[in-house]
């Protein structure tokens, strides 16, 4: 494989992509896929025109397509027309000239990587491919091998205890307590102050929640602070300001303690992450502790990484020694993983070739990719 490899890290709410070696993506566009089906000129015939991004929302007429699910790709055609815009339009590379590296979420079907090396091969004619977690890639971007990684992304959070390279799938927990959940959580926030909210739009609440909220490192201290101690004006695009509070710190709180109303599957993070360590073997459960990677485009909160390590050392005896890693980077951890790993010279051989793909079947995914 002559030319640099591809690598696509596929999230709920966009997608990533960029060349091997490397430090960030050199593309970002969203997840959203909408069709239309529009009469061809002089013919009876339909055909359906495709919009993708944000341009996606520009066309109230058409159909939005989920292409992603609990972070899991769940309509293959929509993801495929995806790749194609960011190989034909971002990357401006034919995909017939570049491996892909594409990273796995956690707890993925292990029928997701058939489909992937079909459309790789089938449809975008990609000379190789290659597949691996994404806790795994996290773990390699920070420079390590072992790591437990707490990776909160937009609709899930995970977390996972990754060994010499391997995830140790038997010790994986997840939580529905994600960056989705702040948002609309956020909103309700802004609606019991009375703010108009008018014509916002999720976007306007995200750029809200990410440039203005905070996690306390005592959140019923944080309450007993004169209000002045943490107001902050925000610029709507419309050009009026708002003034923010406590709903700054109150926002990320739910990432500790969830609304009791929502369910089960909500647990706070500290408790996920517990409840994992907990299943692992007692000698490298040290390792995990002073090795947690926070990674994922809602980790980004100021005062996270203090708050998460005091949570988790009030599990642990005193001696224990925790430390939370929070590299400015976290957001693309696990496509910046996917990086070093295609570019390494001894990882060269382990691609899926075309010919192999075609001589074996999609059934040779589940051999090569660990």
């Amino acid at each position: 494989l002559r030319i640099g490899p591809v690598v696509i890290d596929m999230g709920t709410r966009s997608c990533r992509a960029g060349f091997s070696g490397h430090q960030a993506p050199s593309a970002e566009i969203s997840t959203l896929v909408s069709h239309t089906t529009v009469l061809s000129e002089g013919l009876e015939e339909t055909r359906s025109e495709a919009f993708l991004g944000e341009e996606a929302l520009l066309y109230p007429d058409t159909e939005i397509v989920e292409v992603m699910q609990n972070g899991i790709i769940i309509n293959w055609e929509a993801a495929e027309t995806l790749w194609q815009h960011m190989f034909e339009h971002k990357l401006g590379v034919p995909p017939e000239e570049h491996a892909l590296l594409i990273t796995e979420p956690p707890l993925s079907p292990t029928s997701g990587r058939e489909n992937m090396a079909e459309v790789a091969f089938e449809s975008l004619g990609s000379p190789g491919i290659f597949m691996a977690p994404q806790p795994v890639l996290s773990t390699y971007a920070h420079g390590r091998t072992s790591a437990f990684v707490v990776d909160i992304g937009h609709v899930v959070t995970h977390a996972v205890p990754v060994h010499d390279g391997n995830c140790l799938a038997y010790a994986i927990k997840r939580t529905d307590v994600a960056g989705s959940c702040l948002t609309w959580y956020l909103t309700m926030l802004l609606g019991d102050m009375e703010h108009t909210l008018g014509n916002w739009t999720s976007p306007v609440v995200e750029d809200i929640k990410h440039t203005c909220c905070y996690v306390a490192f005592d959140f019923n201290n944080e309450c007993l602070l004169p209000p002045t101690s943490c107001t902050l004006d925000f610029t709507l695009p419309d050009g009026q300001t708002i003034s923010l509070g406590k709903e700054r710190f109150q926002c990320p709180e739910v990432l500790f303690n969830p609304l009791p109303t929502w369910g089960d599957s909500y647990v706070g993070i500290h408790e996920m992450a517990q409840r994992s360590l907990d299943l692992l073997p007692e000698d490298i459960r040290s390792l995990m502790h002073r090795n947690i990677l926070l990674c994922g485009g809602s980790s980004l909160f100021e005062g996270l990484p203090r708050r998460l390590g005091s949570e988790l050392a009030q599990c642990l005896p005193s001696s224990t020694e925790v430390e939370v890693v929070a590299a400015p980077g976290r957001r693309h951890a696990a496509w910046m993983g996917g990086s070093v790993l295609a570019s390494l010279t001894n990882f060269q051989s382990c691609w899926i070739r075309r010919d192999e793909y075609y001589e074996e079947g999609p059934c040779i995914v589940h051999q090569k990719c660990f």
